[in-house]
C-alpha cells in the first residue's frame, strides 16, 4: 500500500457540532470549507492542504468507527491496497460518498484509518 498524502482528519463531536465549528473557527480561525450532502450531520474546515471534519454522529461501538475519530490517506492504487488487507486478514468496511469509494479498517491499537484512492490532485512539497 503506497500512501500519497494525508486527506483529512475526522473528530467524533456527537452532540456538540455547533460548539465545536465555532471553537475551530474562533480560535483556529479555520476557514469552511465545502462539504457535499452526507447521510451524517457534521462540518468541514480547510486547514493548509488537509480538511478537518466534524462528525456529528454516534460512533458506535464496532472495532472500527467511520463515524469515530480517524485519519483518511490517499493512496495511489486503492484496489491493490484493498487486496492487501485481504491478503493479510485486515477487515475493512466499505462506504462511498458519492464516487468516492472510502475503505476504513483499525491498526493493532484500535485506531480506525481510512484510505481513498489518490484523486490526481498534485501532492504539496
Amino acid at each position: 500500500m503506497n500512501v500519497t498524502r494525508t486527506l483529512h482528519h475526522s473528530f467524533n463531536v456527537e452532540g456538540r457540532l455547533d460548539d465545536c465549528v465555532e471553537f475551530y473557527r474562533g480560535l483556529l480561525k479555520l476557514p469552511d470549507e465545502h462539504r457535499p450532502p452526507i447521510n451524517v450531520d457534521g462540518h468541514w474546515f480547510a486547514a493548509g492542504h488537509v480538511q478537518l471534519h466534524l462528525v456529528d454522529a454516534d460512533p458506535g461501538a464496532d472495532v472500527i468507527q467511520p463515524t469515530g475519530p480517524h485519519v483518511c490517506f490517499a493512496v495511489d492504487d486503492l484496489d491493490a491496497a484493498i487486496a492487501e488487507l485481504e491478503r493479510d486478514g485486515i477487515p475493512y468496511v466499505r462506504g462511498s460518498q458519492g464516487p468516492v469509494v472510502q475503505i476504513w479498517f483499525a491498526d493493532p491499537a484500535g485506531n480506525t484509518v481510512e484510505i481513498q484512492q489518490e484523486r490526481g490532485q498534485s501532492i504539496p512539497s
